[in-house]
């Protein structure tokens, strides 16, 4: 008798060895199957199955599904080749199962070969799942290769879905167009801190949510368990309370503000009319020189209480400039208390406004200064550097939301009188003071300086122990940018474009100039990938800058784009650029501006 080829041995061993369940029909007919088939449905051999009915081996609930199916598939309509159903077994028992078909052509006609795979284990898990994560508030939910697995009611609500509809949803689909590279990025990462993103709902409306995953291996394969919480209602609190808090410290600055501004107009209307004399008029002009000087300092004091005044940016180095100032203060100080320098070396630079800076130091060592009480009591100023993970902020006096990363800070420590809880919860407030001949406006000033820079405030105070002050401002220690590039200046003015271009080359950038925004556009459309930054004029006719800058990441979403301006303030745009610049902006602050941005 003759011996089947070698390779069909090793086939049929294959097949006969397999623990997965194979089987092979026709119209609707058992022809084969394997002897994991024959197992897995509780029959004694393989002899049992052949000739009985597919469907009878389909649970009843499910077999108008099952008949659906191969009913598409035998005329060659569309139909699904892998699926979950629920099999008979030959003692009536039903469990769940996966099945994958495929359509073979043999000699004598088509067969349908099957591929099933027992799925009780995995439906238990799923189900332990659901019954576990139903009663989270929270969103919980299993993804991998950017698509849902399994998600939880609470999760599938919160988007719009049902737990079973929301499986295999791509993650792109869920999340706002403005969060999906920071989402593809943590997921890549694996990142498992929380982060915020803005999520997309079913019908496309969003919201603002927190996430927070772990990466896991299950059964060989990576997939991501993220939990999720809808935040929007948390934030909307949380700003309606600055706003109320806001509100209630410009009732209080309000008033002093009045008050200062009513004596600065009483000083220049009574030297008005004493030079309408012609007696002395030199000096009463000089009073009235040195009350505009006086409205001036106060009118900076409101906007860097508010967090707006226009800065100065430049490259600082906190432990120089500091240094700076105690030489200047040691006189003044020396009178109250020993100064002590404690300032830290090779620090990473700062990015700030060096005057408003100074400001912040001058009112911290004074305030240390005459809280000392006693004969030789010390003020210790110090600096230093180190990097600050999420939450670490969570207590500044400055509010806001100061990112993770690395920060140099000032501190200024006293062993003065020190300060009660009540007191250091009103000690940034406007025109809150506890000196004699104080106007209040001191920290009120610092906060809003600290504010405007990015920073945060940390505050410890004990009576009788003196206080510590230690405020941070944002390391801008960065990977170097490459100091070369092609930069885009785009302006009305023909004198800023042309020194701004000769500027650029002088630094060793490579300039294109634009005169307006539909000019801008036309040059990004040619040559945006040899780009490396736009330099935007926020004031423009015809197209201004914001709708430049639309515009121009229609076309190039990732080209960075530093808006300039001339008009001060520009913390309440709609959209943000990568970076901005008030003119007139320094030439180290141009240069640090570029690279920071080509950088990223």
């Amino acid at each position: 008798m003759p011996q089947p080829p070698e390779g069909l041995k090793w086939l049929q061993a294959t097949y006969d060895e397999s623990p997965l369940a194979i089987a092979f029909s026709r119209d609707g007919l058992m022809l084969d199957a394997n002897p994991a088939y024959a197992k897995l449905f509780g029959f004694r051999d393989v002899d049992e199955i052949r000739g009985i009915a597919v469907i009878d081996q389909i649970a009843p609930s499910e077999r108008k599904r099952i008949t659906e199916i191969i009913a598409r598939r035998a005329i060659g309509a569309a139909a699904p080749a892998r699926y979950r159903t629920r099999g008979l077994r030959k003692d009536g028992t039903e469990f769940p199962f996966e099945i994958m078909t495929r359509r073979i052509v043999v000699p004598d006609g088509p067969i349908t070969m099957a591929f099933i795979a027992d799925v009780s284990e995995l439906q238990e898990s799923e189900e332990r799942f659901r019954t576990l994560s139903s009663a989270a508030f929270e969103g919980v939910f299993i993804h991998a290769d950017g698509k849902v697995l399994l998600a939880n009611e609470a999760g599938a609500t919160m988007y719009g879905y049902t737990p079973e509809t929301m499986v295999g949803v791509s993650l792109k689909d869920l999340t706002a167009p403005e969060s999906r590279e920071t989402v593809a990025e943590n997921v890549r990462r694996g990142v498992t801190e929380p982060y915020e993103g803005v999520a997309m709902r079913k019908d496309g409306s969003t919201f603002l949510a927190e996430a927070r995953g772990r990466s896991l291996v299950h059964d060989g394969h990576p997939i991501r368990v993220v939990v999720i919480r809808d935040i929007t209602e948390q934030k909307a609190l949380a700003e309606r309370m600055r706003t109320a808090q806001k509100l209630e410290s410009l009732g209080a600055l309000a008033s002093g503000v009045a008050h200062d501004f009513n004596n600065v107009l009483t000083v220049i209307t009574n030297s008005v009319e004493l030079a309408k004399t012609g007696k002395d008029t030199a000096t009463h002009l000089e009073n009235i020189g040195v009350a505009a000087a006086r409205a001036t300092e106060l009118c900076r004091q409101m906007l860097a209480y508010a967090g707006k005044g226009a800065l100065a940016r430049e490259a600082v180095d906190l432990s120089t400039l500091v240094d700076e100032m105690l030489g200047m203060l040691d006189v003044s100080v020396g009178r109250k208390a020993i100064l002590v320098r404690d300032l830290a070396p090779g620090l990473p630079m700062i990015v700030g406004d060096a005057t408003q800076i100074r400001q912040v130091i001058l009112n911290l060592v004074l305030n240390a200064a005459e809280s000392i009480t006693k004969a030789h009591g010390r003020v210790v100023v110090a600096t230093g550097a180190g990097d600050h993970g999420p939450g670490a902020f969570a207590k500044s006096a400055a509010g806001g939301d100061p990112k993770p990363g690395k920060y140099v800070h000032v501190e200024v420590r006293d062993d003065g009188a020190g300060m009660d809880a009540a007191t250091v919860a009103h000690m940034f407030d406007p025109f809150f003071t506890t000196k004699v001949a104080g106007r209040g406006l001191g920290m009120a000033t610092v906060l809003g300086i600290v504010r405007g820079h990015g920073g945060a405030i940390d505050v410890e105070s004990h009576p009788g122990r003196g206080t510590r002050v230690r405020v941070f401002f944002p390391s801008s220690e960065a990977p170097q940018a490459k100091a070369r590039g092609l930069v885009l200046v785009v302006d009305d003015e023909s004198g800023v474009r042309t020194s701004t271009k000769l500027l650029l080359e002088e630094l060793g950038f490579d300039a294109n100039v634009a005169r307006d925004g539909h000019e801008a556009i036309e040059i990004v459309r040619e040559r945006a990938a040899k780009i490396d930054a736009v330099l935007l004029d926020r004031t423009m006719p015809r197209l201004d800058g914001l709708q430049t800058m639309r515009a121009i990441r229609e076309i190039a979403p990732r080209l960075p784009i530093v808006l300039t301006s001339g008009q001060g303030e520009m913390s309440a745009l709609p959209e943000r650029p990568d970076a901005v610049l008030a003119k007139p902006y320094s030439t180290s602050e141009l240069l640090t501006t570029l690279r920071r941005v080509i950088a990223r």
